[in-house]
């Protein structure tokens, strides 16, 4: 067994210990899903599990949808040590299921979960049209993919020109191997280490090619410096460490903007031009002194950082490794030099913006995301950040920031619809509304409260039911159910008694099972007000996309369970 595999081997026991699955080709699919969706395994998502009978070797979808684009993950993720050409035929059949099969021949599956999958894939391409969504396919094992046999490659090129064919806005199919999942795991390790550094620069005495610049106790250096000046610096830091601030791991040449980048540094009719076309490279240091001996003139950088131009970088590494980064090619260089960490995050959020990054990605490293690192520890919590913060503590006290914030966007600020289908808002309109001033316990109530409700569901065989508005309700509705369920347990809307929710977080972590009743108390709540108005059912997809129906439930709730 090659090291990989091993490494790969070990990670797959390690999660199914800690997630308590017993199930170790269960513990890959999870962990393989999540790691091709840049996901947390905390945030996994049991909706978007289609594997079972008639799952056309299919095991999960995720439908992504934000201001009229979307992106569609499909994994087939298998525990082996080998890529199986026939597994791909099979993987080819089940896409033909999901985007070319008519709705009567799909209503013929058994598998449930994969049948509302596909319906909610057909939903979305018929909302905003195939052009607007990127599809992302990935063929998960613990191989190596230098083993991949020319079956394989020959079914991978079938799938190639059956899908990549300009229906949708991007294609992708990937074969991801041991090799694969251990050099992401790696790209994604987030550790503290110290770099220094003196850094070449061009500088001319009788041209202004330095700028130094200082304001209440900062100081800010603008200059030039040759791509291979930022390449070595990349290239001998092979943990990545130096990227440690930055909000996102080097994307690839996946998009546009990467692949533009290495094709001018690398082109000697182009190159000259990198200057003008890129926007350069910031670091923040805790010292930077500009040596200007025009001899040897550079800058002597302690302890930097690279928070914006990570791609930039990357691809000029890249280039540099390839031999085919041009002798000619500079690059802006900012550098600040500061200790003020709120000053690093200010610098953080408003200098990403060459490639699309989420805003979560982009908050991570705010004070108040950090402050509530600090307040969930106090209750024995790990609030995490930033995907796989926390890879080795228990499972049942990790609670990643977005799932935090999406259970308070639905129960605390009553808006279960924006939770469900706008989640993205959690860090752009509503992100003061969520995480200042609350108190911390309001995260955890409400938290704790929507993972009873996802628990309670898969038990009771609702998501299974053959009334389609009850199965409908049990997979897309349980921000809804969530929203019931903690006003009939709690009897109020209200959330400024500390005291009262520290006795009522004491009441969830001491037995969550007692709450079962209002669970379903507060789903049938859900199914009453629908079948009171029959106009809500002829679009459930729309309804629960509603403030009107999130009006209608508070109504309901107001009417029957206050105090």
């Amino acid at each position: 067994m090659d090291i990989r595999e091993q490494i790969v081997e070990d990670q797959i026991e390690k999660l199914n210990l800690n997630l308590g699955l017993n199930d170790v080709n269960k513990a890959f699919q999870i962990f393989g899903h999540s790691l091709f969706i840049d996901n947390s395994v905390h945030s996994y998502d049991d909706n978007d599990d289609v594997d079972g009978g008639q799952d056309k070797q299919i095991d999960n979808i995720t439908v992504e949808q934000k201001d009229g684009e979307g992106i569609i993950y499909i994994t087939q993720a298998k525990n082996e040590s080998s890529f199986s050409s026939n597994s791909l035929i099979q993987i080819r059949n089940g896409l033909n299921w999901v985007f070319n099969k008519k709705r009567a021949d799909i209503d013929t599956l058994t598998n449930i979960k994969f049948r509302d999958k596909i319906k909610e894939c057909k939903d979305l391409i018929s909302l905003i049209g195939p052009s607007n969504i990127e599809l992302k396919i990935a063929y998960i094992t613990n191989a190596l993919s230098t083993n991949i046999s020319d079956e394989c490659l020959q079914e991978i090129k079938s799938i190639r020109e059956q899908f990549d064919n300009d229906t949708f806005s991007k294609f992708s199919f990937e074969m991801i191997g041991a090799i694969e999942i251990v050099d992401r795991l790696n790209a994604q390790e987030k550790k503290n280490k110290k770099i220094h550094a003196d850094i070449q620069i061009k500088y001319d005495t009788n041209s202004p090619s330095l700028i130094k610049y200082h304001s209440h106790g900062l100081k800010g250096i603008i200059c030039t410096t040759t791509a291979k000046e930022i390449a070595r610096i990349v290239n001998e830091d092979e943990k990545g460490f130096v990227f440690d601030l930055n909000v996102r791991k080097y994307l690839g040449n996946l998009g546009t903007v990467n692949k533009d980048i290495k094709e001018t540094c690398s082109d000697e009719d182009t190159s000259y031009l990198f200057w003008f076309l890129n926007n350069g490279v910031t670091i923040v240091c805790d010292k930077v002194d500009p040596v200007t001996d025009p001899d040897n003139p550079h800058l002597k950088i302690e302890n930097l950082q690279i928070v914006n131009g990570c791609q930039t970088s990357s691809s000029l590494a890249i280039a540099q490794k390839e031999g085919i980064l041009q002798e000619d090619t500079t690059v802006i260089l900012k550098v600040f030099e500061t200790s003020d960490l709120e000053l690093v995050d200010k610098v953080v959020l408003t200098t990403n913006n060459q490639n699309k990054i989420t805003n979560r990605n982009l908050r991570a490293n705010d004070k108040i995301q950090r402050d509530l690192e600090r307040a969930f520890s106090i209750h024995s919590y790990f609030y995490e950040r930033k995907p796989r913060q926390f890879q080795d503590k228990d499972s049942s006290k990790i609670i990643p920031n977005e799932l935090a914030a999406t259970a308070y966007l639905a129960i605390a600020l009553k808006r279960p619809s924006d939770a469900r289908s706008r989640k993205y808002k959690i860090w752009s309109d509503y992100y003061d509304s969520i995480f200042k001033n609350i108190h911390v316990e309001t995260f955890i109530v409400n938290h704790l409260i929507k993972q009873r409700v996802i628990k309670y569901i898969s038990n009771s065989g609702l998501k299974e039911s053959t009334d389609d508005l009850k199965r409908y309700i049990a997979k897309n509705g349980q921000f809804h159910i969530a929203r019931m369920t903690s006003f009939i347990f709690r009897k109020s809307d209200k959330w400024n008694d500390v005291d009262l929710l520290k006795n009522q977080l004491s009441q969830l972590e001491s037995d969550l099972n007692h709450i079962n009743e209002h669970v379903q108390t507060g789903f049938d709540a859900i199914i009453t007000v629908l079948n009171e108005n029959d106009t809500l059912k002829v679009d459930l997809n729309n309804t629960l996309k509603s403030s009107s129906f999130d009006n209608l439930l508070s109504a309901e709730l107001h009417k029957k369970y206050s105090a």
